[in-house]
């Protein structure tokens, strides 16, 4: 009889991610999610994309629509044939950024550069720049979904603030019929029988 030993979720669902010697991965990344990058290698060469996600333990980035794959799933309405479209990881030498004017892929040299506030702070960061140049290549703006359809649902602000209880003591806090229709109706209610007391007490006086 054979011994099986748990491996955890089927690597069909995740993958097991690709071992690289520590020795191998990039220490500082010049590109980040959100660059417009171009690709340089493989079967969407010299073609331009955005990138999704970047993955800093593979050295290896997703591009949005590109270097895309069959991927077979059940029946759904988003895949009516069952086939899916999946990116794959693009290695991180396979990509190279644009430059700001020209859209074309440069070398990038890593330089601290010096900014002056508004309220007069000087902060020295890391920046990208075009390799030999003083043109630097800013970090894209980080998308945040704050603009959803709910919107148009919520409450006003001044229906928000303005008072529409009003104090009322001389009614009860909740509707008769809704305490009538929390009661149980099977509850034995507590009756006092009126001529036993009378007796005992009439018997204490007497005596």
């Amino acid at each position: 009889m054979h011994r099986f030993k748990a491996q955890g979720v089927s690597s069909r669902v995740f993958p097991k991610p690709q071992w690289i010697n520590p020795k191998e991965k990039i220490v500082h990344w010049n590109i980040v999610t959100g660059d417009k990058v171009a690709i340089i290698a493989g079967k969407d060469k010299d073609t331009i994309g955005e990138i999704k996600s970047v993955n800093r333990q593979t050295n290896t980035v997703i591009v949005e629509g590109k270097k895309l794959a069959k991927k077979h799933v059940p029946m759904q309405p988003g895949a009516p044939e069952g086939i899916m479209r999946k990116e794959l990881p693009i290695h991180y030498s396979n990509v190279m950024l644009l430059h700001p004017d020209t859209q074309m892929p440069v070398r990038i040299d890593r330089r601290k550069a010096t900014n002056t506030l508004e309220d007069g702070r000087i902060v020295t960061r890391w920046s990208r720049f075009v390799k030999g140049t003083d043109i630097e290549i800013p970090k894209p703006v980080r998308k945040y979904n704050d603009q959803s359809g709910e919107e148009a649902f919520t409450t006003a602000v001044e229906d928000v603030v303005s008072v529409t209880y009003k104090r009322d003591h001389s009614q009860p806090p909740f509707p008769a019929d809704l305490v009538k229709e929390l009661r149980n109706p099977y509850k034995k209610k507590f009756t006092m029988n009126l001529s036993e007391n009378t007796t005992t007490a009439a018997t204490t006086t007497t005596a």
